[in-house]
């Protein structure tokens, strides 16, 4: 019998050593955690691999994430992304938000792993049902654009609208553009206008530039050049394409701001640098008409070109009409007629009347009096306003009541 007590007083004895054992590893292992995050904070990468890849060996989920991270970006070991992919899906497994929200943008774009947008999709949802926020505004955003995943608005409202209501302020950019276009919601351009405020004071480009669009056009809010002027240098600061054309156009305008020329330009061509095919065709018309630069038509077809190329409309029509006119080019009907056509298939109104004229005139194309007429009306519709050379045309093709053409 006192062997059997000193036995139990032993195995209890044990017990109390792998628990109190048990404990010191934790400890050990938290301390670990902490001293690994603060070197990864502090960008000291690789002093904390060697620490994460310790503490993720224990199967903590935190480490395996950061891990993954590190591997996902080359951050003080060899970019691997399978290896990422390998460490996500660990802490994943132990129900680890952003291990999953991390994943899922894997599968999304098969990153170390064979795309997969349904599973994707799966994983967004159930972190977006946890009430992550990110991940409601990911989901909003994917289904906004349908790109990606299969297109729907209302889906994409009742997600960013739940990021929104947690006050993240992308979702609130997302949402303006919701109200601002009416997708999947009553198009409300006040409701717009709140949305992109939020997201702007946040300090978001895209929402400073539309405000400032919203203040240039009275969108939502009262007409002020002087604050759409405010919020295009907001995200011009932040090399938003977009906005650093717009700064540029006020400041050629003189709206909003003194009118300097200088300062046109130099936007204009940080943008046009950029790819923004709306400074590219502005560039090109300062060389088509010396304004600023000594005039030059090699540097007008060569910017009109740039635009052209991203289906910029104003530039398919206005370099149209340098073939049709032979201004720095060969005159060539035929190409003239393309270009104008672009323009028409955006619904371009001067270009729409062009390519009737074309019609008109059997220039670049066959003569067609009834196609004429037909781009004659779209782009009366479309709110052109001929001149008196054009309404001649015009009464050739409608007869002498062509008022009610």
């Amino acid at each position: 019998m006192k062997k059997m007590i000193a036995l139990i007083v032993c195995l209890m004895l044990c017990l109390v050593a792998v628990s109190g054992f048990a404990e010191n590893a934790a400890g050990t292992a938290d301390s670990l955690m902490e001293q690994a995050k603060a070197l990864f904070d502090a960008e000291d990468y690789g002093t904390a691999v060697l620490l994460l890849q310790e503490v993720a060996d224990t199967g903590n989920a935190q480490a395996q994430r950061l891990l993954g991270n590190c591997y996902a970006g080359g951050l003080g070991v060899e970019q691997n992304d399978q290896e990422a992919v390998k460490y996500f899906m660990l802490a994943a497994d132990q129900g680890d938000i952003p291990a999953v929200y991390n994943l899922a943008f894997c599968y999304l774009y098969g990153t170390g792993v064979e795309q997969d947008t349904e599973k994707a999709e799966e994983l967004f949802r159930s972190c977006a049902d946890q009430g992550d926020a990110e991940s409601q505004n990911v989901l909003g955003s994917l289904y906004l654009s349908g790109d990606i995943l299969k297109q729907d608005r209302e889906a994409a409202v009742s997600y960013l609208q739940l990021a929104t209501d947690q006050g993240y302020a992308p979702a609130c950019y997302y949402l303006g553009l919701c109200f601002k276009n009416g997708w999947g919601v009553e198009q409300d351009l006040k409701k717009a206008g709140e949305y992109f405020q939020v997201a702007a004071d946040y300090g978001i480009d895209a929402a400073q530039y539309e405000m400032g669009v919203m203040y240039q056009l009275g969108q939502g809010v009262e007409q002020d050049y002087d604050q759409a002027f405010h919020y295009y240098s907001l995200a011009a600061a932040k090399d938003y394409p977009q906005a650093l054309t717009a700064v540029g156009f006020f400041y050629g305008q003189g709206i909003g701001t003194a009118q300097n020329t200088d300062e046109m330009l130099k936007y204009y061509r940080m943008a046009a640098d950029m790819g923004e095919p709306t400074a590219q065709f502005n560039l090109g018309c300062c060389y088509r008409d010396g304004t600023g630069v000594e005039q030059n038509f090699g540097e007008m077809l060569k910017c009109f070109k740039l635009a052209v190329d991203q289906g910029n409309a104003n530039a398919q029509f206005n370099l149209g009409f340098c073939y049709y006119v032979g201004l720095g080019v060969e005159q060539d009907y035929d190409e003239a007629f393309r270009l104008y056509q672009l323009a028409a298939d955006q619904e371009f109104p001067v270009a729409m009347f062009a390519v009737g004229d074309c019609y008109y005139l059997g220039t670049g194309t066959e003569q067609n009096t009834a196609a004429a007429a037909e781009w004659y009306r779209k782009s009366l519709d479309a709110g052109y306003e001929p001149d008196e050379t054009d309404q001649a045309h015009m009464k050739e093709v409608f007869g002498e009541d062509s008022s009610n053409s």
